[in-house]
């Protein structure tokens, strides 16, 4: 791909992109189990195409979720869970504005147990590799075809 024409190069990064970009976002989309993960991970699911590689994105943008955190901050728990046994301990302040301690709370239960190859995305960037694969070699054969067509 180094050696392509800047436009032909263009060319195959504009169709791949074009139709690697809804299937990416429909597997990761399949492989969602709850809201949360639909909102971190499965809304924000990107493409990005270049003459070297095809990058998978997921998690790394999005506008602020209703508890005010932004979904690159969240992404890890969504993706690949929590030690839900941990706890935590922390200072907070009443209505009346006095402040307390609080021991103890278990702040990672509403995750999933942790699960070091993933939940959503890692599964479904290990099934739509090959696929892209394909598509990059069949997009390549068919434009260099178009090509000497022309000519």
């Amino acid at each position: 791909m180094r050696g392509l024409p800047t436009e032909l190069a263009s060319q195959i990064n504009k169709s791949t992109k074009s139709v690697v970009g809804p299937v990416w976002a429909e597997i990761v989309r399949a492989n969602v189990t709850n809201r949360f993960e639909a909102r971190v991970l499965s809304d924000t699911a990107t493409v990005a195409v270049s003459r070297k590689n095809v990058t998978l994105k997921a998690g790394g943008k999005g506008r602020a979720l209703a508890g005010g955190y932004a979904p690159p901050a969240l992404y890890h728990l969504a993706e690949f869970g929590a030690m839900r046994s941990l706890t935590n301990s922390y200072t907070a302040v009443s209505s009346k504005g006095k402040r307390y301690q609080v021991n103890d709370r278990h702040v990672y239960r509403q995750f999933r147990d942790r699960k070091p190859k993933g939940y959503v995305v890692y599964p479904a960037a290990a099934e739509i590799i090959p696929r892209i694969a394909s598509l990059w070699v069949q997009t390549t054969l068919r434009t260099f075809h178009e090509l000497m067509d022309k000519r």
